[in-house]
C-alpha cells in the first residue's frame, strides 16, 4: 500500500477542513484502485442517512443533473474509470480519502458511481497489507476511532454540497464540448448540448434508440466540427 499511497502523492489533491478533521482526496487511476481493493474492506453503508440524502436531493432546487455532476467530477477529478457496470452506470471515480486526526493518519478509500440512474457513494477501510483484512466479511461496522459513522454521515453530506456548489461556481466559467452519455438500463440519455445540460429518461427501448440517433445525428453533425467515426461515437456515447 505503500507504493501505491507514495505515487499517488506525486499528483494535485483536495483538502477539505471538517470539524476538525483534515481530509485529503487523491484520484487513483484504475491501476492503484486494483492494487488497494486487495487490501480494503467496505464500510457498511447507512440506509436511513443515503435515503433522507436521496429524499432532500429530490426537494432542491440546485439539484444536479447526471450530466452536471459528471461535469462537476470530470472537472475535479480527471476522466472517469472504465470500472462502471456497462449497463447500468456510465462514470466510476476511485479516490484515495486520507483522513488526518490528532490521534493519527488514517487511510480509506471512496467511490463515486451511478448505478441505474441513482448516485453511489462507497467508503472502504485500507489495510496497510492484504493479510489483515478479513476475507470472510463482505462489510464491516465503521472503525469508530478512525471514522466513526457520525463522521462518515458528516463526510457525505459534505461532499454532496461541495459538490452541488462548486458546479454553479464553475459553470459559466468552463468550455465544455457537446457530449451524450447512456444507461441501457433504465433508457437514460444524458449530456450537454447548445449550452444546455441535460437528462432524459424513456419509457421504452424504442423511444430511447430513436432519441439516441436523433441526438446523434445533431450532436455529431459536420457543423459542430464532429466527426461521426465510431470511436469519438464510442467515447461520447459512454
Amino acid at each position: 500500500m505503500k507504493q501505491v499511497v507514495r505515487q499517488v502523492k506525486e499528483r494535485n489533491k483536495i483538502e477539505l477542513q471538517l470539524q476538525n478533521i483534515q481530509y485529503e482526496l487523491w484520484r487513483l487511476d484504475d491501476y492503484e484502485y486494483r492494487k488497494l481493493r486487495q487490501n480494503s474492506l467496505d464500510i457498511k453503508d447507512d440506509s436511513n442517512f443515503f435515503r433522507e440524502l436521496y429524499f432532500s436531493e429530490l426537494l432542491s432546487e440546485d439539484k444536479l443533473n447526471l450530466a452536471e455532476l459528471f461535469i462537476t467530477l470530470t472537472s475535479l477529478f480527471g476522466d472517469s474509470s472504465d470500472l462502471f457496470d456497462q449497463d447500468r452506470g456510465s462514470f466510476y471515480f476511485p479516490i484515495l480519502l486520507v483522513i488526518k486526526k490528532e490521534i493519527n493518519t488514517f487511510f480509506y478509500f471512496i467511490r463515486i458511481f451511478d448505478s441505474r440512474g441513482w448516485i453511489c457513494y462507497q467508503t472502504s477501510k485500507l489495510f496497510e497489507n492484504e493479510a489483515d483484512v478479513d476475507k470472510n466479511r463482505i462489510q464491516n461496522e465503521p472503525f469508530e476511532q478512525e471514522f466513526s459513522r457520525q463522521e462518515i454521515n458528516n463526510f457525505w453530506s459534505y461532499i454532496y454540497r461541495y459538490l452541488t456548489e462548486y458546479f454553479h461556481s464553475i459553470k459559466l466559467n468552463i468550455s465544455v464540448e457537446p457530449f451524450l452519455k447512456r444507461i441501457d438500463s433504465n433508457f437514460i440519455l444524458y449530456g450537454y448540448y447548445e449550452h444546455q445540460y441535460f437528462e432524459e429518461g424513456y419509457e421504452c427501448e424504442e423511444l430511447y434508440r430513436a432519441r439516441i440517433q436523433r441526438c446523434c445525428l445533431a450532436v455529431f453533425s459536420p457543423c459542430n466540427k464532429l466527426s461521426l467515426d465510431s470511436g469519438q461515437l464510442l467515447r461520447y456515447w459512454r
